[in-house]
C-alpha cells in the first residue's frame, strides 16, 4: 500500500507483543528494523529488556542493559519491574527481592508498580505466605495497594494453577474510582488465558447496579454484557456458556445473557456458533427473532452469496424462525433479481411463499419500476392480505422519482381499494392518505413537473370508480393552495370526494400587517463628529432657531465627554444652564465617567448630585456608578463611595456580570494600594445590598493586602472569614505556597484541616499537591497522588496547568503532566497538550519533540490534533521532525499549509444530503383545519391512522388481545402477539400501541422494545405520535436505571413538540439526580424549557430539588450548597430537599452533612428562610435520628410554626402509610396545639393499614391529650372498629366519607380566609 514504517511502529508492535505475552526472537526483531534501516530509540531497548524479562531469560536482558548504558540511556523504573518479573519467572525470588534496594542505590523509588510486579512474583510460584507477609510490610509503612494491584495478583495466581486463593484477595477490594474498568479488562484476560471460573469471580466483585426481580432496580441488560461478549468471542464451549448465563439470570446480573451471546455470535460471523445457541434457547422456550439472523445475512449478501442466503433462511426455517419482509427484501431479493420470474425462483429455492414474502416482491417489483407485475402479484394472492403501509411510501418514490403510466398506478390503487374497501373509513383509507402523501413530497420544482401525471392519476381513478374521503381533500386543498398548484388538481380532487364539499380551506390569521400610517418609523440618525456638531450649531445660532441650537448644544457636551475634552464640556454645560435650561438626562452617566478619569472627584459628586436632583428616576449604567465609587474611595471619601453603594441599590442597577467585572476592578485598584478598610467596607457593603456575588476573584482582593505586606496569620483569617460567610476560600492558594516556602508546617496542617472539614478530602489533596509542586516539592506531591481512590477532576488539573502557563511554572507544568499519568480517569491528551501550549508560547521545538518521547514511553496515543501540534511547534521552531515521528503527519502539515481555506461543498454531497434528508423525512397525516369541537376527534384519528392497517383476517385472535390489554395480561398479550406474528396476521397501529402500552405498565420493558422494533422494521416511516406511549417508555426506562435511553427518548418528544408529562419529567429527574447525574437533570430542564413547558410540567423549585440532590450524590456539596442559598435569598422561590438532605443523613457523610446545616443556618439566619431548616428537622425525623431532631428544634424554634410544612410532611407520610415517622414527630413536637393535626394523620394512616389495633390505641391517647375527632375520623374509625366486631364508644357519623372530606376542606378554607 505504499505505507512507510517508522519507529513507533515497531514499537507498538513490541507493546502488543507484551501485553499478549507473544514470545518472538528479539535479535530477529531488531534486525528486521536494521533492514529496513530503522533505528531503535529507547523506548525500543526498554521493551526488548520486558520481552527478555518475561520470558525469564535474565542473561538476554542484561545484554540490552549493557547496550543501554553505552548509549546512555536511562533506566526506568518500568525496566526495573519488568526485571522483578523476569528473576521471578527465571526462580530467582531472592534476586527479584534484591531489585528493590538496587532501586534505592540508584536514586530510583519503588513505587506501588514496582510492589506489585514482587507480588506477582510471589503469586506465580504460589507463595501466599510471602504475599501476605510482604503486604503486611507495607501496611506498616502507611502504603496501600489499589484494587487494580490485587486484580493484578489474581491474574497471576489464576494463570499459574493457583486459583484456590483468589477469594482471599478479592475480599480486599475496596471499590477504588475506576474499579469497574479495572475489573472489565481483568475478566477479559483471564478470558483469552481460558481461566473462565476466576473471570466469573471477578465479575461477581462488580458493584451491582440492580437485580432484575428487585422493585425499583434496574436490572439492566448491560450488566456483565463484556464477560458474554469475550466468552462467544473465544468460542468457549457452548455447555460452559450456558452455564454462566444461566449464573447471570438467576443472580439478576443479566435479564436476557443467552439473546445477547446470539447477538454477539451473529455479530462475529460465527455461523455454527450461533445455531447451537439458537438450540439452546429453543430448549428453554426462550423467543429468537428473524432479525438477529441479519449479520449473517449481510455477509453472505456482501460476497454475493445466494446459497449461503438460502442455507441460512432454510435454517430459519428449521429453527421455527420465520423470516419476514423486510429480510427477504434486504438478502434475498437483490441476489434473484435478474430472475424474470422471482415468485418461481423463491419456490426453486425451497421457500415457502406467503404474505411476507410476497409483500418483498411487491416492494422490488415497485422499486423497479414494473408496476404491472406487483399488480399481477397483488391480484392472484390477495391484496387484503398485504399490509398497504408496508410499501405505500415504495409507491411514493417510484411516483416521484420515476416517469411512470399513471394507468399502471391507477390500476394497483384500484386493486388496493376495492380489496380493502370492506374496512375502509375516514381514519383508514389507504388510496386517500397515499394521495395526500403525493402531494405533500411534491414541493417546488418537482409539483410543477408531476402535476400533469398527478392531474391523470386522479382522472384515472375516477374513471376506476375509487373515492376518498371529503376531509382527505380537504387537507389535500390546504396543500394544493401552499404550493401553488393549478385550480385543475383541486377540480380533480373534489371528484373523487365521498361527499359534497362544502367549504374549502382558508389561511390561518396573524400574517405582518401594516400599521395605520403605512410607513416604517427610523430612529433619527444624529451627527457624529464635533466638528459637524459646531457646524450646525452656528447655522441654528444664525437663523434665530434657540431650540435646535440648545438641542446641540447639549450634544456637544456628550461628544466633548467621550474624546475626554473635559474642560470644553463643563463651559458647554455652563452656557446651557445660562440659558435656563438642563442637560439632558444622558449627558450625565458620560460627563461623571469624564470627570472620574480626570480623578475631579468634587465635580463629579456635585454631577451625580445634580443628576439626582433633575432626573431622580434615570438610572445610570453600573459602570459608570463604579468609576465614581472608586474615584471617592481613592480620595479618602468612603462615606460618600458607600452612599453611593446605597444609590446604586435603591435605584434597581441590574446585578450581572457586568457589574460583577465593574466592581472587581474597584476593588483590585484599591487592594493593589494596599487599602484593606475601604476594600472590606465596599465589598461588604456590595455583598450585604445583593449587587454582586461572592466570587473567588472578588474576595481576592480581600486577602491581597495581607500577603502584600506578608502578614500570613492575617491572610488566612482573611480566607476563614470568606468561607464561613460565603463558602469560597480566595488565593487560598498563594497562602499554602507561602507556608511551604516559609517551612510553617504546623500552619499548613492547620490549613489542611480546615480545608478537608469544608471543601472535602479531595480538593484539600488537590490544594496540596499544586503548593507541592508550585514550590518544588515534587516527591511529597507525588506521594498524595498515589492515594488511594484518588482521581482526575478536571476543572482542578485544568486550572493548575492554566496557572502554570500563565506564570511561566515550566518545571511545576511537567511534573503536573508526568505525576498525573496512573491518575484515574486523567484526559493524558488534554495534558499533554497544555504542555504543548507552554512550549509553543516559549517557541522551543526541542521541547516539544520530548514530548512526543515521552508519549511513546507512556504507550500513549495522541490524537491527529495533538500530533499536528506538535509537528506544527517543531517547524515553525526551525527544526527537523524526530526522525520516529509519524510521516503522515508530517505530511498533513504540509499539505495544510499549501491548500487553501475556502471549500465549497460538491455535487455530490448535495445528492448524499438530499438522500438524507429524503429518508428522514416524516410523512404527516392531511389535517383539515380544526375547530374546538373537532380537535378531540382530529387527535384521535392522527394517531390511529399514523399506519393504517387492514382488517385482521382473524377476528378472534384480534379479540383475544384487546382483551388481555383491558385485563393486564402481558403473557397473553406477548402470547398472542407472538402468535399473529407466526400466523402471518398483520397487527394494527393501535393495537400494538395498546400491547406496548401493557407491557410497560407491567415493567415489562424488554417486551415492549421488542414490539416497537418490529413496528419500526415493518414500516420504518413510523413514528410513534402517543405521548402516552412516549411518557410511559420514559418513565420505565428511568425506573429501570436507563436514563440515558429515557433522555433520549424525552428529546425525540421535544423534538416532535410534544411536552413530556410531569410524571415521565419528575421520574426521569429523580432517577438521574439518585444517581449524581448533575449534567442529566439540567438537560431535562433545558428540554422542557424549550417548549415552554417547565412550569406545566414540572414546578421549577422541583428542579432546583432534583439538582440539589444530584449535587449532593456527586459529591458536589459546594455546588449544592449555593443553588440552595441562591435560590432561597429570591423571595418568591421555593425548594424543598427533605429527601436529599435524608438520603444524605442515611449515606453518614459527614463532612457533607456539616456543610449543608451551616448553610441552612445562614438563610433562616440571613434572610429568614425557615423552608431548608424545617426539612433538615424532617429529615432527621424520617431518618429516626430523634436527638439531631430535637436539638435542631432548640436551636431554631420557628421550626414549630412553620405549621403548613410539617402538616404537609404529615400528609406525604399517611399517604405511604408511614406511622412510624409521625408518631416520632408527635413525640417530638412540644406544644399540643402543634402535634393536634398530626393525629388525624395517624389515625388515617393506621386504617389505610387495617391496623384496628393502632388505630384504637391513637383513639386513646388523643383522649389523654384532650384531642377531639373531627367527623371524618369519627366515620374512619368506627368503620374500622364495626369491620373488627367491635363497637365505636361513640354514634357512627351517618353521611358518607366524601361528604365529610369536602365538608373538612371547607372548613380549612374558610379559616384561611
Amino acid at each position: 500500500m505504499g505505507a512507510k514504517y517508522d519507529v513507533g511502529h515497531y514499537n507498538a508492535q513490541l507493546k502488543v507483543y507484551l501485553d499478549s505475552e507473544h514470545k518472538f526472537s528479539a535479535t530477529d526483531f531488531l534486525a528486521n528494523m536494521e533492514a529496513k534501516d530503522i533505528q531503535p530509540n529507547r523506548v525500543t531497548y526498554q521493551h526488548l529488556v520486558m520481552a527478555y524479562c518475561q520470558q525469564g531469560d535474565i542473561e538476554g536482558a542484561r545484554k540490552v542493559l549493557e547496550f543501554m548504558k553505552t548509549k546512555d540511556f536511562p533506566i526506568t523504573e518500568a525496566v526495573f519491574n519488568a526485571l522483578i518479573t523476569g528473576h521471578g519467572r527465571a526462580g530467582d525470588m531472592e534476586n527479584a527481592k534484591g531489585i528493590l534496594d538496587v532501586m534505592r542505590n540508584t536514586g530510583v523509588e519503588p513505587s506501588l508498580d514496582t510492589y506489585t510486579a514482587l507480588l506477582c512474583a510471589f503469586a506465580e510460584h504460589g507463595d501466599i505466605e510471602a504475599i501476605e507477609e510482604f503486604i503486611s510490610e507495607l501496611e506498616k509503612t502507611e502504603t496501600s495497594l489499589m484494587d487494580s494491584d490485587y486484580l493484578q495478583l489474581v491474574y497471576s495466581l489464576a494463570t499459574h494453577g493457583h486459583s484456590q486463593y483468589i477469594p482471599k484477595f478479592l475480599e480486599k477490594i475496596r471499590h477504588d474510582q475506576g474499579y469497574v474498568q479495572d475489573a472489565i479488562a481483568t475478566t477479559s484476560q483471564l478470558i483469552i488465558a481460558e481461566c473462565d471460573d476466576a473471570a466469573f469471580e471477578v465479575l461477581l466483585t462488580l458493584p451491582p447496579v440492580g437485580n432484575a426481580g428487585e422493585e425499583g432496580s434496574t436490572g439492566d441488560p448491560n450488566n456483565g454484557y463484556f464477560f458474554i461478549r469475550n466468552m462467544v468471542y473465544h468460542q468457549r464451549p457452548i455447555d460452559t456458556l450456558a452455564k454462566f448465563c444461566d449464573q447471570l439470570q438467576e443472580r439478576g446480573i443479566h435479564t436476557v445473557p443467552l439473546q445477547f451471546a446470539l447477538k454477539c455470535a451473529l455479530e462475529d460471523n460465527n455461523a455454527e456458533y450461533a445455531y447451537s445457541i439458537v438450540k439452546v434457547l429453543k430448549e428453554k422456550n426462550l423467543p429468537v427473532r428473524a432479525h438477529y439472523f441479519w449479520p449473517l445475512l449481510a455477509s453472505c449478501q456482501l460476497d454475493s452469496d445466494l446459497e449461503g442466503v438460502t442455507a441460512i433462511l432454510r435454517t430459519m426455517q428449521e429453527l421455527e424462525v420465520s423470516a419476514d419482509a423486510d429480510t427477504y427484501s434486504k438478502y434475498l431479493v437483490p441476489l434473484i433479481s435478474e430472475s424474470t420470474d422471482l415468485l418461481t425462483k423463491f419456490q426453486e429455492l425451497g421457500l415457502t411463499v406467503g404474505p411476507e414474502e410476497i409483500l418483498a416482491l411487491v416492494r422490488w417489483e415497485i422499486q423497479n419500476n414494473r408496476l404491472d407485475v406487483a399488480s399481477a402479484l397483488l391480484k392472484e394472492h390477495g391484496g387484503e392480505n398485504i399490509l398497504f403501509e408496508a410499501y405505500k411510501m415504495s409507491l411514493v418514490e417510484a411516483f416521484i422519482n420515476k416517469q411512470q403510466d399513471p394507468e399502471a398506478f391507477a390500476e394497483l390503487l384500484d386493486i388496493v381499494y376495492k380489496s380493502q374497501q370492506l374496512g375502509r373509513s375516514e381514519e383508514n383509507d389507504p388510496v386517500g392518505y397515499f394521495l395526500y402523501n403525493l402531494l405533500e413530497e411534491m414541493q417546488g420544482g418537482m409539483a410543477r413537473r408531476r402535476e400533469g401525471t398527478f392531474l391523470e392519476l386522479l382522472a384515472s381513478l375516477k374513471n376506476k370508480g375509487v373515492q376518498i374521503p371529503v376531509n382527505i381533500v380537504k387537507g389535500m386543498d390546504k396543500l394544493i393552495k401552499r404550493n401553488n398548484y393549478s385550480p385543475d388538481v383541486f377540480d380533480a380532487a373534489v371528484g373523487l370526494a365521498d361527499a359534497p364539499l362544502r367549504d374549502r380551506w382558508q389561511p390561518d390569521e396573524g400574517m405582518p400587517q401594516p400599521d395605520e400610517g403605512g410607513e416604517v418609523q427610523l430612529d433619527m440618525m444624529e451627527p457624529e463628529s464635533i466638528n459637524q456638531i459646531e457646524s450646525q450649531l452656528r447655522v441654528a445660532r444664525t437663523k434665530g432657531l434657540t431650540r435646535r441650537a440648545i438641542h446641540l448644544l447639549r450634544m456637544l457636551v456628550k461628544a466633548n465627554c467621550l474624546q475626554d475634552n473635559v474642560e470644553r464640556a463643563l463651559e458647554l454645560k455652563k452656557e446651557v444652564e445660562s440659558l435656563g435650561e438642563l442637560l439632558y438626562a444622558i449627558n450625565y452617566p458620560s460627563l461623571i465617567e469624564a470627570l472620574c478619569k480626570e480623578g475631579k472627584v468634587q465635580e463629579a459628586w456635585e454631577a451625580n448630585q445634580e443628576l439626582n436632583r433633575n432626573y431622580p428616576s434615570f438610572v445610570m449604567d453600573g459602570w459608570k456608578y463604579c468609576c465614581l465609587v472608586q474615584l471617592l474611595a481613592e480620595k479618602g471619601r468612603l462615606q460618600d463611595a458607600l452612599d453611593t453603594i446605597d444609590e446604586m441599590k435603591s435605584k434597581g442597577v441590574q446585578s450581572d456580570f457586568r457589574l460583577q467585572n465593574n466592581f472587581f476592578q474597584v476593588l483590585h485598584s484599591l487592594a493593589e494600594k494596599g487599602d484593606l478598610e475601604s476594600t472590606r467596607a465596599l465589598f461588604d457593603k456590595a455583598m450585604e445590598l445583593g449587587l454582586v456575588r461572592p466570587t473567588n476573584n472578588l474576595a481576592s482582593h480581600l486577602v491581597t493586602p495581607f500577603l502584600l505586606k506578608d502578614d500570613l496569620e492575617g491572610a488566612w483569617s482573611a480566607i476563614k472569614d470568606c468561607e464561613e460567610k460565603y463558602r469560597i476560600m480566595p488565593r487560598l492558594h498563594d497562602l499554602l505556597c507561602a507556608y511551604i516556602e516559609k517551612g510553617d508546617t504546623d500552619s499548613l496542617q492547620t490549613a489542611m484541616d480546615y480545608i478537608s472539614n469544608s471543601k472535602g478530602e479531595m480538593n484539600m489533596l488537590y490544594d496540596l499537591v499544586f503548593a507541592f509542586l508550585s514550590k518544588g516539592k515534587h516527591k511529597e506531591a507525588r506521594k498524595i497522588i498515589e492515594t488511594p481512590g484518588m482521581r482526575a477532576l478536571d476543572s482542578r488539573l485544568n486550572w493548575f496547568a492554566n496557572l502554570c502557563i500563565q506564570n511561566n511554572m515550566e518545571e511545576a507544568l511537567e511534573q503536573l503532566v508526568i505525576q498525573t499519568k496512573k491518575l484515574f480517569s486523567s484526559d493524558r491528551d488534554t495534558m499533554y497538550t497544555y504542555l504543548l501550549q507552554y512550549y509553543d508560547q516559549q517557541q522551543n521545538g526541542e521541547k516539544a519533540a520530548h514530548v512526543w518521547t515521552m508519549m511513546q514511553e507512556e504507550d500513549f496515543l495522541p490524537q491527529d490534533t495533538t500530533l499536528r501540534y506538535i509537528a506544527s511547534i517543531i517547524q515553525r521552531s526551525g527544526q527537523p521532525l524526530p526522525a520516529d515521528f509519524p510521516d503522515w503527519i508530517a505530511v498533513q502539515q504540509d499539505s495544510s499549509t499549501s491548500s487553501s481555506d475556502g471549500s465549497s461543498e460538491s455535487d455530490d454531497d448535495d445528492e448524499k444530503k438530499q438522500a438524507v434528508y429524503w429518508k428522514l423525512r416524516v410523512r404527516a397525516r392531511p389535517r383539515q383545519a380544526q375547530t374546538p369541537v373537532q380537535t378531540q376527534g382530529v387527535q384521535q384519528r392522527t394517531q390511529e391512522v399514523q399506519t393504517a392497517s387492514e382488517t385482521p383476517q382473524d377476528p378472534a385472535l384480534i379479540a383475544a388481545i384487546k382483551k388481555a390489554c383491558i385485563d393486564q395480561d402481558t403473557e397473553a398479550v406477548n402470547a398472542a402477539v407472538a402468535q399473529a406474528e407466526a400466523q402471518g396476521v398483520p397487527l394494527s397501529f393501535s393495537i400494538l400501541s395498546k400491547c406496548i402500552m401493557t407491557n410497560l405498565s407491567k415493567g415489562n420493558l424488554e417486551e415492549a422494545e421488542n414490539i416497537k422494533k418490529r413496528m419500526l422494521e415493518k414500516d420504518p416511516g413510523i413514528t410513534l405520535t402517543s405521548g402516552n406511549i412516549r411518557n410511559k417508555f420514559v418513565i420505565t426506562y428511568a425506573l429501570k436505571g436507563r436514563s440515558q435511553d429515557a433522555l433520549k427518548m424525552m428529546e425525540e418528544m421535544v423534538s416532535d413538540g410534544l411536552a413530556p408529562n410531569k410524571i415521565a419529567a419528575k421520574t426521569l429527574m429523580y432517577s438521574m439526580a439518585s444517581k449524581g447525574d448533575v449534567e442529566g437533570v439540567q438537560q431535562v430542564a433545558q428540554h422542557l424549557e424549550r417548549l415552554n413547558t417547565l412550569r406545566d410540567s414540572v414546578p421549577e423549585y422541583l428542579v432546583d430539588s432534583h439538582l440539589f440532590n444530584a449535587y449532593l450524590k456527586s459529591d458536589q456539596v459546594e455546588a449544592a450548597c449555593d443553588l440552595l442559598e441562591s435560590r432561597m435569598s429570591e423571595s418568591e422561590s421555593r425548594m424543598r430537599v427533605v429527601i436529599a438532605l435524608g438520603d444524605l443523613i442515611q449515606d453518614q457523610k459527614g463532612d457533607a452533612l456539616d456543610k449543608v446545616s451551616a448553610t441552612v443556618e445562614k438563610i433562616a439566619r440571613f434572610f429568614n428562610r425557615y423552608e431548608p431548616v424545617v426539612d433538615l428537622f424532617l429529615a432527621y425525623v424520617d431518618r429516626n435520628k430523634v436527638e439531631e431532631a430535637r436539638h435542631q428544634l432548640q436551636r431554631f424554634p420557628a421550626i414549630e410554626e412553620q405549621m403548613d410544612m410539617l402538616v404537609g410532611h404529615a400528609v406525604f407520610c399517611s399517604q405511604r402509610k408511614d406511622a412510624d415517622t409521625i408518631n416520632r414527630l408527635i413525640d417530638i413536637l412540644p406544644s399540643p396545639s402543634h402535634r393536634q393535626p398530626m393525629f388525624f394523620f395517624l389515625l388515617r394512616c393506621h386504617y389505610e393499614k387495617d391496623d384496628v389495633d393502632a388505630c384504637w390505641a391513637t383513639y386513646q391517647r388523643m383522649q389523654s391529650e384532650g384531642v377531639e375527632l373531627d367527623e371524618l375520623s369519627q366515620k374512619r374509625l368506627a368503620t374500622i372498629l364495626k369491620k373488627h366486631g367491635r363497637e365505636a364508644p361513640f354514634e357512627e357519623p351517618p353521611e358518607s366519607f366524601n361528604f365529610y372530606k369536602k365538608k373538612l376542606d371547607q372548613t380549612r378554607l374558610e379559616a384561611l380566609s
